[in-house]
């Protein structure tokens, strides 16, 4: 999955003429709040911020829905928000209910990371499988599941009871996944977990916790995730600053030049996966790199859309309200991508390219 940044930047216009653009401009998505939860308060090793609450929000509901919208083979439905990451844009972390798009497949909890870019695009970058069926009902041995994944103080009160006597690991709750009524209580709850070992990696584990009667409690199942170590998630994006020491370095790092017009000032260098060269200036950005795919990352409906082929150069235009806001081009054995998020006019886009290389 590729395309993970800044904000996309408006081309050139090699052709003389005046193309009309209308529409709607670009918008961002907010992230999440930091929370202060947790076993390790707000922060998590590697730049990730828990949430505040695991409540499945419209604004991220939003994200959700535009990173799944192409998905084939499985559905994904979101339980609980985790914890997000700011790169540029936005990393997610969710648990998700999962099937395959089959008759009678199982379902099963699947935490979901999610690229969310500064123009609202977003994508599945990775996911962590644990087994656990999921969708469980009072037809399942009398399961039911919450209206809300907000850990109750019932819950919480359990798990705690549980811990008490507990050696070599720490559980905090996370989201409250189920709960069964026997001679008394079952409750599947979402964790973070812990060794109690110095510098120790915090995991997502589903926790089954039993209450008795009595108030008496004890751990009776955990299930972990594979890669649901947050700190093992690779960040996609490499920042390297703005001067031309931290152009050089990311150059290296991708294996070819960038030329950027003198009109731009840089505000700072980015490699994306390795293989795309990113520069961010004020009200957009400026992306190279090898072969002819598309690397603007914009899926946005624009009005207005027209190929041009000047000079060698084949120019896609995207563009509302009388405005260039993406334009994409292959020159030789590159491709190229420009553009603002609140658009340029046309003379001023055709200025650019012509120093881009």
């Amino acid at each position: 999955m590729k395309k993970f940044t800044a904000i996309f930047v408006c081309i050139m216009l090699l052709v003389s003429g005046v193309l009309v653009f209308a529409g709607c401009g670009k918008e961002k998505t907010q992230k999440e709040t930091p929370s202060d939860h947790g076993l390790t308060g707000g922060e998590i090793v590697g730049g990730w911020t828990k949430a505040e609450s695991p409540a499945i929000t419209e604004e991220f509901r939003t994200v959700f829905n535009k990173a799944t919208a192409t998905l084939a083979g499985v559905e994904y439905i979101p339980v609980a928000y985790l914890a997000s990451q700011v790169v540029a844009g936005t990393n997610h972390c969710v648990l998700c209910k999962a099937a395959a798009t089959v008759p009678d497949a199982e379902t099963t909890y699947v935490i979901v990371y999610i690229y969310e870019d500064l123009q609202g695009n977003a994508e599945i970058t990775d996911t962590a499988e644990c087994g656990v069926q999921a969708n469980l009902s009072n037809d399942d041995g009398g399961w039911a599941e919450p209206d809300s994944p907000a850990v109750t103080d019932a819950a919480r009160q359990a798990l705690t009871k549980a811990c008490e006597t507990l050696t070599g690991m720490e559980y905090a709750p996370v989201a409250l996944l189920a709960a069964q009524t026997v001679a008394g209580t079952n409750y599947r709850i979402l964790c973070e977990a812990r060794a109690t070992v110095p510098d120790a990696e915090t995991q997502y584990v589903i926790v089954t916790v039993y209450e008795d009667p009595q108030g008496n409690a004890e751990i009776t199942e955990t299930a972990e995730f594979e890669s649901a170590a947050l700190s093992q998630i690779a960040n996609p994006i490499e920042q390297y600053g703005s001067s031309m020491e931290s152009l050089e370095a990311a150059q290296k790092a991708v294996g070819f030049t960038l030329t950027v017009p003198e009109s731009v000032t840089p505000e700072n260098y980015v490699v994306i996966s390795g293989v795309t060269l990113e520069v961010d200036f004020s009200g957009g950005y400026i992306r190279k790199a090898k072969g002819g795919d598309d690397i603007s990352g914009d899926y946005n409906v624009y009005e207005a859309s027209e190929t041009r082929t000047a000079d060698g150069r084949t120019v896609t235009l995207k563009g509302n309200d009388g405005k260039v806001m993406l334009a994409t081009w292959t020159d030789g054995d590159y491709t190229y991508c420009l553009g603002f998020a609140e658009g340029v006019a046309e003379e001023k886009m055709h200025s650019l390219v012509n120093g881009i290389k």
